[in-house]
């Protein structure tokens, strides 16, 4: 079993302590990008399956954006 032979640096624990954070700081930025994609459905590298969705679909989805009902 591989033992190490001397402490290890302040300096290296931090790099890999950040490249470790950075992965999963990456990784949810893909998965919020994913998302986001597919729900305006305007991503192409995905096949929607036919719906029954009514014709004005884009005016009654709610989304993250502003709301345009909205009395300001």
């Amino acid at each position: 079993m591989a033992v190490p032979k001397r402490r290890q640096s302040n300096a290296q624990s931090g790099m890999r302590s950040a490249t470790w954070k950075r992965k999963a700081l990456d990784a949810a930025r893909n998965a919020l990008s994913l998302g986001k994609s597919l729900t305006t459905r305007k991503s192409k590298g995905f096949y929607y399956p036919p719906a029954p969705v009514s014709d004005n679909w884009e005016a009654e989805a709610e989304g993250f954006g502003p709301n345009r009902n909205s009395a300001e």
